[in-house]
């Protein structure tokens, strides 16, 4: 899964969930992991120019994160 992350208007922490991939492999075995996702607004969700950040989650372990921004054009 990839969970990406902002602070919202009111100052709390807001993320948004998303499945990459399902499989399952062996201890040591690599699993090339790829997806193009485009970032648009929902109704739930309204993407903002500001900053972010992107964490991969595997069986409910998170990985550390990677900060990005989203400029307005």
């Amino acid at each position: 899964m990839i969970v990406i992350a902002t602070t919202g208007q009111n100052g709390r922490p807001r993320e948004k969930v998303s499945f990459l991939r399902r499989a399952t492999a062996e201890p040591g075995e690599e699993l090339q992991l790829a997806k193009a996702h485009p970032l648009r607004s929902t109704a739930q969700w309204k993407v903002s120019p500001g900053s972010y950040s992107l964490a991969l989650q595997v069986n409910g372990r998170r990985f550390p994160s990677v900060a990005f921004t989203v400029v307005d054009t």
